[in-house]
């Protein structure tokens, strides 16, 4: 790959433009972690809600964040704590590489290692719905 006199890798620039123009298209149809922490922040602190846990990089995105499924129903405020604690983290991709997770960052129910399934929103009774990627 060539790459300029301050050591510029063109490609590799061109290849990270294009994967934040897909992240930033992919936040237009899922909730991002920013929109999940506002909403969590609007529920009640103790309502229960579909659980989640061991957040980490997604498999079919990597610069994505993933949640496995509890199995339990767990406290909005500890969802909430769950996704704060990610906010600003860096997380390895599945096959390497570090991934700093934002507000604008993507999320997924998936277990670690694999894909699964968007997270499109909180319902009022808690549950998370959603959704299968159609890319």
């Amino acid at each position: 790959m060539k790459t300029n006199k301050i050591g510029i890798n063109h490609a590799q620039a061109m290849i990270d433009g294009m994967s934040d123009t897909w992240q930033k298209e992919r936040a237009e149809t899922q909730l991002t972690l920013g929109g999940m922490i506002d909403r969590l922040e609007s529920l009640p602190p103790d309502m229960l809600i579909d659980g989640i846990k061991l957040p980490h990089s997604y498999r079919g995105y990597y610069d994505d964040l993933a949640f496995e499924r509890s199995g339990y129903r767990i406290t909005a405020k500890a969802a909430l704590s769950l996704c704060r604690s990610a906010m600003g983290e860096v997380f390895q991709g599945y096959k390497g590489g570090d991934f700093v997770m934002g507000r604008l960052t993507p999320v997924w129910i998936s277990d670690y290692g694999t894909t699964g399934v968007k997270i499109v929103s909180i319902d009022d009774n808690g549950t998370i719905v959603t959704q299968e990627d159609e890319f």
